[in-house]
């Protein structure tokens, strides 16, 4: 390995470890000691467990993958980055887990193939588009329509660029836009949906965007998935999912969690 790698790696390294740190940090001054502690210890757990080895080994050679997806297409997706760097306030940074990463390709094309869903008649939502690489993806596929919505300005400015300039042979759909904003606020599309997550939020948000879209599919009655996607483990959020008393869980592996919103009936108790 050149010298030049070597600089590289443990600089990445040095930027992750000042990250993490400021995320504690931040947790310790907003949420207190207790909830600092309990990310520091998740940390340092993640960093010693073998699991982590392995995929360090296997981030250095999606990193190479995805620099050749931006070569190839003109775009810029691989580059990564803390949410405060792209204009997310400090104390809103940990409730998108702190970091801007581009999904694994060949991760995302497993997950969406494993939903065995008819395509055709959904439209793809992407929570948390970041740089827009998990909705170029979506384009390989026949969905209606491919929208995002992402809260960090600068991230949804280079999605907007991405998507202006990306063009492949194999794209499928080609009505694709993204939008800033948050997704606390933002109203789904009132139509069949497939609601993508790469890991976007903390558990506290997940929920309550969980919460958001089940209140939307009662009002406006229409087929709606979420595939949820985690290049390391499901486990690490699939609590959410399993306690949504909206959510019914069809498919679960180690990449990816798919559940289907079934709203609860109200019944009419007039005389």
């Amino acid at each position: 390995m050149s010298m030049q790698r070597i600089s590289e790696r443990f600089s990445h390294a040095a930027r992750q470890f000042h990250q993490e740190m400021s995320g504690v940090a931040e947790l310790a001054r907003t949420k207190g000691p207790r909830s600092a502690a309990e990310r520091l210890a998740e940390a340092m757990a993640w960093r010693l467990s073998p699991a982590r080895r392995s995929f360090v080994r296997r981030l250095e050679h999606e990193r190479a993958l995805a620099r050749e997806f931006d070569e190839r297409f003109g775009v810029d997706t691989s580059s990564e980055s803390s949410l405060t760097e792209v204009g997310v306030p400090a104390d809103k940074a940990h409730d998108g887990n702190g970091i801007y990463r581009g999904i694994w390709a060949d991760i995302f094309h497993e997950a969406l193939r494993g939903t065995g869903l008819s395509l055709e008649d959904l439209t793809f939502v992407d929570y948390g588009a970041g740089k827009g690489k998990a909705m170029l993806l979506a384009s390989a596929y026949p969905f209606r329509r491919i929208v995002g919505v992402e809260f960090a300005p600068g991230l949804c400015e280079v999605a907007q660029r991405n998507l202006a300039v990306f063009r492949s042979p194999t794209q499928r759909c080609f009505s694709l836009d993204v939008v800033a904003g948050d997704a606390l606020e933002w109203e789904p599309p009132a139509e069949p949906l497939l609601c993508f997550f790469f890991n976007p939020f903390s558990d506290e948000v997940m929920a309550r965007v969980i919460a958001r879209i089940s209140e939307s599919c009662q009002r406006i009655p229409r087929d709606i998935y979420l595939l949820y996607v985690n290049i390391r483990n499901t486990d690490e959020q699939a609590r959410v999912f399993e306690r949504s008393s909206e959510l019914t869980l069809l498919r679960r592996d180690r990449h990816a969690l798919l559940a289907k919103v079934t709203p609860r009936v109200v019944h009419d108790r007039r005389p």
